[in-house]
């Protein structure tokens, strides 16, 4: 572009023009210019994706207005539930009459991009009908059995399906015609899951859904109380709890929050932060709560998403829990969210990279990874890593490697993992040995120390690897114990060589709880604790 505005005597062939010549300016703004193109387009592809993109655990938020979805939903989010579009009162306006164009549009909207759909809900005591109220209940028993039909089989490809929306806060005034109390005390909430079991897809998970359940320890009895209920009778594939600011940032400190949020994994049905946000003008405020937090229930091990409630401003249920401006600007609390979840069990390796004529027993070194509690590493001679040679999970940010062939090209990458999730490899490097070893004899183990490892995963159910390195050949034991003390089995009860080691326990006829497992080797004992979840 910038050739052109050259002057027409300019000596194009002249290899002796001064290099601060007009040609080599422009040619360096050109490089400049491409530069910068180069620069933002990496930039927009990064920040117009899913906040929570390729992570195990979704990121999502609702769509307010199923007729005008909004197009920077793409640059967020990665699930999607409908505001009000899904709750009955919202559909069926008059009896028999049905509105479902906005809640199609957001489904639709949902499985053209992968997004996981939440159905939002059928049972509330909330924004029903008002049509219900004039009916006996014989005859609202059958208005609840065709609703819960007709959405079945409307929206078969629903992820999940929130059955009754706050059981304990906000029971239905027709719950008599389910039943009402009945000998369990929740036989309404017990009869509507049987009718979603019954109509709705066996593909889509069924879930409760309440709030104040983990800053109220009372309301968090009660609602365990239904979920036990339910679970007994197979009825509930997950728990949904709400975290409204006046929930999580109302002066109760973040470890309750956590101790009746790990009541609930305990379960071991899979937890969903159905509906958070933080209501603060101050954006400094707003961005501290969500550092506090946001963490503390995505990382807990049984949660397996947390779907925010609204983001942008003038279309969320409360002032400021907005994260988007009305002129398109993130709050710093969106702009930290974003750079949280890209560090988040990321791997980053340092070396070695590339490098040629490294020790045959060389050191792989990474970065430390946002909330990892330990690293697996594998090591292969392909690229593809059809046959890893090494496959090991370390506490530490380095390894040690044993003795490798000499003069051979070598692939490593490193996966950050924590009890309740794990992150993707790493890009894979490569190295290149040369004919030396550092340290130690050819075809030795490198082990610094005793060492006993976090089991993985922790919550498990029903088998779990339990990790552990000896320095020199020892005498090793390795016992399971109950919360009593009691010696529930023996793992490894042997001599063995230096080394590293990976022993599989299997669970599957003791009953969920918490267990210890001991390491005794020479004159090292250490024990840690595991956690049974069924």
């Amino acid at each position: 572009m910038l050739i052109k505005y050259l002057p027409t005597n300019f000596p194009v062939g002249n290899k002796s023009r001064p290099r601060n010549g007009i040609f080599f300016r422009a040619k360096k703004l050109s490089v400049c210019f491409l530069f910068i193109m180069v620069f933002v387009f990496v930039q927009s592809q990064i920040y117009s994706q899913p906040l929570a993109l390729g992570k195990k655990k979704f990121v999502g938020n609702v769509i307010h207005d199923g007729n005008n979805i909004r197009s920077d939903f793409l640059k967020y989010w990665n699930q999607v539930t409908p505001e009000n579009a899904g709750k009955w009162g919202s559909v069926e306006y008059t009896q028999g009459s049905y509105g479902f164009t906005q809640l199609d549009n957001i489904y639709k909207y949902a499985l053209s991009h992968n997004f996981p759909f939440k159905f939002h809900n059928l049972i509330w005591g909330q924004q029903q009908p008002g049509f219900l109220t004039g009916l006996d209940s014989a005859q609202q028993y059958q208005e609840i059995v065709k609703w819960i039909d007709t959405t079945g089989q409307r929206y078969p490809q629903s992820a999940f399906c929130d059955v009754v929306n706050e059981p304990v806060h906000n029971p239905p005034s027709y719950k008599d015609a389910l039943g009402g109390n009945g000998a369990t005390g929740w036989d309404w909430v017990i009869k509507a899951f049987e009718l979603a079991r019954k109509y709705w897809s066996p593909n889509t998970k069924l879930l409760i859904n309440e709030y104040s359940v983990i800053n109220d320890a009372s309301a968090n009895g009660e609602y365990l109380q239904i979920i036990n209920l339910l679970k007994d009778r197979g009825l509930i594939d997950g728990i949904g709890v709400q975290c409204h600011y006046f929930e999580v940032d109302g002066g109760v400190p973040v470890a309750t929050l956590k101790r009746n949020l790990d009541k609930l994994t305990a379960t071991g049905l899979p937890v969903y932060i159905s509906e958070f946000d933080i209501n603060q003008q101050d954006d400094n405020v707003q961005l501290q709560r969500y550092q506090s937090i946001f963490p503390m229930l995505y990382e807990e091990p049984g949660v397996e998403g947390i779907t925010l409630w609204g983001y942008t401003q003038y279309e969320t249920w409360r002032p400021y829990t907005y994260l988007v401006t009305d002129r398109l600007a993130q709050r710093p609390a969106l702009q930290w969210l974003r750079t949280y979840l890209a560090e988040y069990l990321s791997a980053e390796l340092i070396s070695p990279v590339g490098s040629a004529s490294e020790p045959r027993n060389p050191i792989l070194v990474w970065h430390t990874s946002t909330s990892a509690t330990m690293y697996n590493v594998q090591v292969a001679a392909d690229s593809n890593f059809s046959s890893a040679l090494i496959d090991s999970s370390v506490a530490d940010t380095l390894l040690q490697l044993d003795t490798l062939a000499a003069n051979t090209k070598f692939y490593w990458r490193v996966m950050a993992m924590n009890a309740g999730d794990s992150g993707g490899y790493s890009t894979a490097a490569s190295f290149t040995t040369g004919d030396k070893i550092t340290g130690v004899k050819e075809a030795s183990t490198v082990t610094a120390g005793f060492l006993l490892m976090q089991n993985f995963p922790n919550p498990f159910n029903p088998s779990t690897v339990i990790r552990y390195s000896i320095p020199r050949r020892s005498f090793v034991t390795l016992i399971i114990y109950n919360s009593l003390g009691q010696k529930v089995t023996t793992l490894v009860n042997k001599e063995q060589n230096a080394g590293a080691y990976a022993v599989t326990f299997d669970a599957s006829k003791l009953t969920s709880g918490v267990y210890f497992y001991s390491l005794l080797a020479n004159n090292f004992f250490i024990t840690k604790k595991l956690v049974l979840l069924k």
